[in-house]
């Protein structure tokens, strides 16, 4: 039976087992939760508003398909709902219950004896909010979580540090067989993206000149690298309470 709650291989999909396979881990604390976090937006690229997903699906299911032999991986079904971005962000919660739904998300994860998530965002409006969630699990709940932006391995679907976008725009074509479509620019002006302003992080990626499959392979190679990165971190330590601290 295929599964849709995840584009992907459900070899990696959490929702593709019954729950008693879930003592079938030796080390759960081992295994990398990857929760990914795809908002429904309209970026003025001409694209169907779930263009985070179509792109965020494949660079994450090639990369795990590339470290299959390396570590053990497991995809929760993504978040879709989250903060308001701009009137071309649909289906937006307010933040606060958006951040609750993360973090429960991730708690009710937690409950089989994982202790490792990764946080893979699509979204570059989404970036801060994400590392706040991860310094609260991190916190609160004595979780090790480690965050993914699709910017930070050079895809960027920021109106303005996005650059051109043309390589974003590639691989878009690539992955659903079309052009895009003509956007009128004085709409894409009143987008009004909430911050106005974000932190700039690495340099997008332009149109590569051998093809979009070459680009895609270059972004799931980087992003295969950071999961690899990821698993050779130490588990956390279990923290001792020192009896000073708690009279």
């Amino acid at each position: 039976m295929k599964h849709y709650l995840y584009e992907g291989n459900d070899d990696f999909a959490w929702h593709a087992r019954r729950w008693p396979q879930f003592d079938e881990y030796a080390s759960p604390e081992q295994t990398l939760v990857i929760l990914p976090v795809y908002s429904i937006a309209d970026w003025c690229m001409g694209r169907p508003m779930d263009s985070e997903e179509v792109v965020g699906s494949v660079v994450l299911d090639q990369a795990l398909e590339a470290t299959r032999e390396e570590l053990t991986a497991l995809v929760l079904p993504p978040i879709r709902f989250s903060p308001r971005q701009s009137v071309g962000t649909q289906f937006h919660l307010d933040i606060e219950l958006a951040h609750q739904m993360m973090i429960e998300t991730i708690r009710s994860a937690a409950v089989p004896g994982f202790k490792r998530f990764v946080l893979f965002n699509t979204s570059p409006f989404l970036e801060e909010w994400i590392d706040v969630c991860a310094r609260d699990l991190r916190v609160v709940h004595d979780l090790q979580i480690f965050c993914v932006n699709l910017s930070g391995v050079g895809l960027d679907f920021h109106p303005s540090r996005g650059g051109d976008r043309s390589g974003l725009d590639s691989i878009l074509t690539e992955v659903l067989g079309e052009a895009a479509e003509r956007v009128d620019t004085e709409a894409a002006a009143a987008l009004d993206p909430i911050p106005g302003s974000v932190v700039k992080t690495n340099d997008p990626l332009g149109a590569h000149p051998e093809g979009a499959s070459v680009l895609l392979d270059e972004v799931v190679a980087s992003t295969a690298r950071l999961l690899r990165e990821i698993d050779t971190h130490a588990p956390l330590q279990d923290y001792a309470l020192n009896k000073e601290e708690t009279e």
